[in-house]
């Protein structure tokens, strides 16, 4: 079965399915490259009133296709980008079916602890640190899409 995303709109309730369960549901190319328009179609809609959005079987979404990160240049992480950015402006209340794994977004995620420790902050207010890590820079993280920087106030609201 070629990966796809399936959607289908049934009393007032939107559906789209990440449909790759050979590779657990992780999104190819094409399927970045279909969900802004996907999604665009289910907001112009006046029968939606909710999207919900689920994986086939027994995962929700593995991350990325990586067999397809070996192509070269950045055009994978523009169209993740692209279909996140979508996801996150949908005007319509969303909901993720979430069962099994949920699993992405690891290459922008901060750094652990170093060596399995907490990074805790200490009393005096000042940022955590860890001891083991406290004499060399950090590595920074990467810039997160800008959905994520949005204040948390404002992400939710109808209006944006």
């Amino acid at each position: 079965m070629e990966p796809k995303l399936r959607e289908s709109v049934t009393d007032g309730i939107a559906t789209v399915v990440i449909a790759n369960p050979a590779k657990r549901n992780a999104m190819s190319a094409g399927m970045w490259r279909a969900l802004p328009d996907v999604l665009e179609r289910l907001a112009a809609d006046p029968a939606v009133r909710v999207l919900v959005l689920t994986g086939e079987g027994d995962t929700f979404c593995a991350g990325a296709d990586i067999a397809a990160l070996r192509e070269p240049g950045d055009e994978q992480q523009r169209l993740a980008v692209r279909a996140e950015e979508a996801l996150a402006a949908f005007p319509k209340p969303t909901l993720a079916a979430v069962r099994g794994f949920c699993v992405g977004a690891a290459a922008s995620s901060p750094p652990p602890a170093t060596c399995g420790s907490p990074r805790r902050a200490p009393a005096s207010g000042s940022p955590p640190r860890s001891s083991a890590s406290s004499t060399r820079p950090r590595r920074p993280a990467a810039s997160p899409p800008s959905w994520a920087r949005r204040p948390p106030s404002t992400c939710c609201s109808p209006a944006n």
